[in-house]
């Protein structure tokens, strides 16, 4: 008997640990429902749109 309780046991904690790990992937798609991390990351950065971004100027900066 104690070892059909052990096996449930260790079966619910599985069982705990698979839920947390879910609520921790619905969380994030809940809060990030973006799944694009470029926009993810330009939108914490504030206002504005990419058509103000100039990919030309940014490269010129590192390549020189």
């Amino acid at each position: 008997m104690e070892s059909t309780a052990a096996t449930l046991l260790q079966r619910i904690d599985a069982i705990a640990h698979e839920l947390e790990e879910l609520r921790k992937a619905v969380r994030m798609q809940v809060e990030f429902p973006d799944k694009n991390l470029a926009n993810r990351l330009y939108g914490a950065l504030g206002q504005g749109s990419w058509d103000e971004y100039d990919l030309n100027l940014d490269w010129q900066r590192f390549s020189s």
